[in-house]
Parts: C-alpha cells; structure tokens; sequence
C-alpha cells in the first residue's frame, strides 16, 4: 500500500473516531438535561412557605445591620435526590425536663442546729407522741423540728403538679431517721388496703436493720407492715414473704430492690407516696445494676388499664425526700432522680454557707475536734498509745485506718504497747478489737456487738464502719490515718456525737499533711462555737526504748517465733 493511501486510510478512521465520539457526548448530555429537568420540576413543586422563609434568612451583625458578606447569595437552592422523597418522622416529643440550672439551690432554708423543740407541739397524734416517749424521745432536734412540720402539712395535700421534693443537708446522728420515719407512718396509719407506700433506700445493710427497727417502734398501735429486703437472706423465700403479705414500708439497699423490680410477679410501687434517699451521696455515687434509671423507670410507668388510670387520678402524688450529711449544690447530680423544684433544708450557720458548685459538709454541734502534730511518723503508735493514755480514754472509742494491714498491725502493736509501758498495776489493759474487710461478717458483727456491751474497749477498724454503725456508746473517734476527702472526715467523726450527745474527735496529722488537712476540714460547717483545735501529745523519756522492745514483739508474733 502506497503512502498515500495509508494517509488517507488514517483520514477515514478518524472522522470516525470523531464521529462515535459526537453521539457519545449527545448522548451523555441528553441525559444530564433529562436530570437537570427533574431537579427543576421537584424544585418548582417544593413548598413555597419553606421557600419564602429561605429566602427571608439574613445574618445579622452585632449591631443589627445586614451583612453585606453574604447576603446577596444567602438563599441557595440545594439539590435534592431526584425520584427520593424524605420518609415520614413521627412528632417530636416533648422532653420532661429536669431543673439543671443552680437557681433552684439559692434559697435554702437555714436551721441553727441547737434548735429543739417538744414533740407534743409539732402537731403529731397522741399515739405518736406516746410512742416517741416510751422510745425515750421528748424533744425533737434541729432536723426533726425543721422537717417533720413541712411533711405533716403536705400529708393532705393532693395536686395534679405533685409535691415538692425535700432535700436536708444535717450532720451524721442528727436523727434523720425520726425526721421522714414520724411523717411516713403518720401518713400512712390511718390506710384501708396493704399497698406498698413508701420505700427507705440506705447504703449499707446494718442500717437496713437500724431504720427498719425505729420505724417499727414509731408503728406501734397501728397495723402498718415495716418490711426489709436484705441480700443474705434467699431471694425466694423474700418473694414468697412478699406476695403472701404485702407490706406497706420497705427499707431496702438499692442492688436488692432493682432485684425485686426485675424478678418479682405483681411486685409493683405504683402506689407509691414516699420515696426516701438515705445517705444520698454514697447511694448516687453506686450503679447497682443501674439501680436509680431502674427505679425511676418503674416509678414513671404510663397507666395501662382504665382501672388503673381511675385509681392514679385519685392517689396521693409521690413525694421524694433525699437526706445527706454532704449535700452537693450541684443540681446537675440530682438529674437522675429528676427532682425538681425542692425544698432545701440545711442544717447549720448561714454565714458558712460555701459556693454552689461545691458540697455542703457538716459535723454535729456537740462535737468537739483536735489535731495532734505527728513530728515523727515512725513513733505514731507510740503517740497513739500515750494520747489514750494521757486523754483518760479508757473506751468507747473508735480508731480510723487507712488500710486493712494497717489496722491489723495496729490493734496487735497496741496490746504489746499496753502491756510493756503499763507502770500503774491498778490501770486496766485495753481490750482492742479489729473490724476490716478482711474480716468474715460474723466475727465483725460479734466484735461490735462485744464493744457496744461494754467488753471490748476500742475498736480499730477501716471505712468499712465509717457509715451505718449507730453505737450511742461511742464517745471518741481517733483518725489514725487521716481521712482523704472532707465527706470521709464527716462520716468517721459522726460516729460520735450523735443524738445530742457530746463526743470527741482527734485526728493524728503528720506535717507534710497539716497544710492539706487544715484546708479540707476548714471547708466543713460547723456552729460559731466549734473550730479545729491544736493539741499536743507527750513522748517521755525512755519510752523510744520500750518501743523498740514492743515492735521487736510484734516482729516475732507476725513470724510465728511466739
């Protein structure tokens, strides 16, 4: 084939190349006009009020002018799929909300806490009031007098908007037990039909024990059932209880009654009228299998039946009261209850009031606080032993560890110490009894069962006993190691000083930590009277010497050498 044929060959093929090339583009720009058609009909047809309203959108400057910036292009029409309509939604619902705001936390109601007042005056019936009596109780304290007036004024009120929660910030042994146990039972005495009315959530199970007992004694002469839910005993044999007799008060730990809400048939809290948190700031610090959502959930339950709809039109609304030595201000924290609008109780001096963001600590007007300088913290036992000894603390006193082998090695060191530094024949050695976690139950129950009889002296011991332990005997707690926040402070020290009666706190605080544990406490209510108080703790000569004797002791005890 000659050159000029091949040219023309190359020609030919190229105009055909351009040709298939030609329809290629028409084709791909017919189909984009098709496209571009439909998205101008769906644009034409969409909803000329939303339109209207887009192009109405101007961006405002901060002194009210239009932004030139953007204005002239503000309202751009955004491409939809074509063929896609948006799937239908479901209304929006309006969200319960939750006061999270601080305003609701500004006016609490301050009570001095040296206020009592007569049961017989704060409108109670004489079968209270007699029952009270034969308990002992005559006088009701500051918390009592505060709270039980309000919530015997609310027992007959009955409002489509509920009644208003009640939350009291008081010292560990104030008696708040009495404060909603009084109401609930004055409520509830003149009920026709067993239902379960009122529920006490505590942290611990001997205060299960201990609520449960003072409730049953304000219950005297009525036919009121006090019920506790208790995790030793066989949760079947607590449903069986429960469905042959249903009580009308519960006093239960929270990881038990989410059990009951769960697992048991007919257990309902639907007729619920009383709603207390003892001890609310250890119990919302738990998540007990979720136990507040679980809670909550049962307790905002939608009405199923007609019956049901006529019978909690006409029930009394339930009312939530919340009880804490150390009463956070923070109403963020209180969400998950949904406490709302509350009455806010605090027991203590107005003019120590602390900023909202932080949490209200008390400790109780009878008591009175020292700090001992520890210049040595290898001799701490030593000066342990001689502040019992030179304080004529011969019992009822509680000592605070930080670890279970502190406590171990202390309440071994402080018998040898007794023994070897005893110079008096007449004196009488320490019984010293150890409670820890380590400890099985049964021998920590005995031995507090033993020191609140009388026969064992002190008692050393971890957190484990810093909160539902209510021994009136206890006169003095000794904080060995110091406790780390200002709310451990305030439950290891209201140990004592309960119910009125006087009692004695020492703390044992080593230099690198009085700066920081001056600053802690300093941030606790107390009365104008009270302050932190320094005292000094003697060392003689020669004790370094019987000392060294006594660890030596302890050293061939630990290793089984004696």
């Amino acid at each position: 084939m000659s050159d000029l044929q091949q040219t023309r060959k190359r020609k030919r093929g190229r105009k055909q190349s351009d040709s298939r090339g030609s329809a290629k583009h028409e084709s791909i720009n017919a189909k984009h006009s098709s496209i571009l058609q439909k998205y101008r009909t769906i644009s034409k047809s969409r909803n000329t009020a939303e339109v209207a309203d887009a192009s109405n959108f101007v961006l405002h400057s901060p002194e009210g002018e239009i932004s030139t910036e953007q204005g002239e292009n503000e309202v751009v029409d955004q491409p939809m799929p074509a063929g896609l309509a948006p799937l239908p939604q479901p209304p929006l619902k309006k969200k319960e909300v939750t006061i999270t705001n601080q305003e609701w936390m500004v006016e609490p109601v301050y009570v001095k806490p040296t206020i009592q007042k007569p049961f017989s005056g704060l409108g109670l019936s004489e079968r209270m009031t007699k029952n009270l009596a034969s308990a002992g109780f005559d006088k009701a304290f500051a918390v009592q007098a505060s709270v039980i007036p309000i919530l015997i004024s609310d027992i007959n009120e009955i409002s489509p908007d509920g009644k208003r929660p009640v939350l009291v910030n008081a010292a560990t042994g104030s008696g708040k037990t009495l404060a909603y146990g009084i109401p609930i039972v004055e409520a509830l005495s003149q009920r026709v039909i067993p239902q379960i009315r009122a529920v006490v959530i505590v942290p611990t199970r001997p205060l299960i024990q201990q609520v449960r007992g003072v409730i049953e004694s304000l219950a005297k002469g009525t036919s009121l059932r006090v019920f506790s839910l208790r995790s030793e005993r066989p949760f079947a044999d607590e449903q069986a209880a429960l469905q042959g007799s249903t009580p009308d008060i519960l006093v239960t730990t929270p990881g038990r009654l989410v059990d009951h809400i769960l697992s048991t048939q007919r257990f309902t809290l639907q007729h619920l009228r009383y709603l207390v948190i003892d001890e609310a700031d250890r119990l919302l610090n738990q998540s007990f299998q979720d136990w507040v959502d679980v809670l909550m959930e049962s307790l905002h339950e939608k009405v199923a039946s007609y019956d049901s709809l006529i019978a909690t039109r006409w029930s009394y609304n339930l009312q939530k009261l919340v009880f804490s030595a150390t009463l956070t201000k923070d109403a963020g924290k209180w969400a998950s209850l949904k406490i709302k609008q509350p009455r806010i109780i605090i027991v203590g001096d107005k003019s120590k009031s602390i900023p909202v963001d932080e949490e209200e600590f008390s400790v109780p007007f009878t008591l009175t606080e020292y700090m001992i300088g520890v210049f040595d913290t290898s001799t701490k036992p030593l000066l342990l032993h001689n502040l019992l000894r030179q304080e004529f603390i011969s019992g009822h006193c509680v000592i605070f560890t930080r670890s279970n082998e502190t406590a171990a090695r202390l309440t071994r060191l402080l018998g040898i110490l007794d023994k070897e530094m005893s110079t008096d024949q007449s004196t009488k050695p320490y019984e010293v009894g150890l409670v820890t976690g380590e400890i099985e139950t049964s021998l920590r129950k005995r031995a507090l069962k033993e020191f609140a009889e009388g026969k064992v002296d002190l008692i050393v011991c971890t957190d484990i006993i810093a909160r539902g332990v209510d021994i009136e005997s206890i006169q003095h707690v000794i904080n060995y190691d110091i406790p780390i926040t200002s709310r451990e402070y305030v439950h290891r020290v209201g140990r004592t000083a309960r119910a009125g009666k006087s009692g004695t706190a020492w703390s044992l605080v080593s230099r690198p930590e009085a700066k920081w544990f001056k600053t802690m406490t300093k941030k606790i209510r107390r009365s104008k009277d009270q302050k932190l108080i320094n005292r000094a703790v003697t060392i003689w000569d020669g004790q370094e010497e019987l000392y060294e004797k006594a660890l030596n002791i302890l050293e061939k005890q630990v290793k089984g050498m004696e």
